[in-house]
């Protein structure tokens, strides 16, 4: 799955090997610390999603749960306040409206 939150774009998947446990995966360092506050992330410098962790399905629940469960704004894109990720959710928001009207025949 992946998920556009406020405090970064994470990559979320099930564990080859642990099935109770969820690989969370960010392009960023700050991407996963903003979501799962104060876990150890693993860097591994040559891979696709540099950051990661692996964490017990029901840590990233609650954390999803904690963050809807806070959510104040009504404009997700005027919630992100790192400038640069804002860019690309705007670019993430206009290929997804591109689509909606490709798909929608509008």
């Amino acid at each position: 799955m992946w998920l556009y939150v406020s405090g970064g774009f994470l990559s979320i998947v099930a564990h080859r090997d642990q099935p109770m446990h969820l690989l969370v995966r960010a392009r960023h360092p700050g991407h996963i610390e903003a979501l799962l506050p104060g876990l150890a992330v693993t860097v591994m410098p040559e891979a696709d999603y540099q950051f990661r962790l692996v964490a017990h399905r029901t840590v990233v629940q609650r954390a999803l749960a904690r963050y809807v469960t806070q959510m104040d704004y009504d404009n997700f894109k005027d919630s992100i306040e790192d400038e640069p990720y804002h860019e690309v959710c705007l670019d993430v928001w206009r290929s997804m409206w591109a689509y909606g009207r490709r798909e929608g025949g509008l």
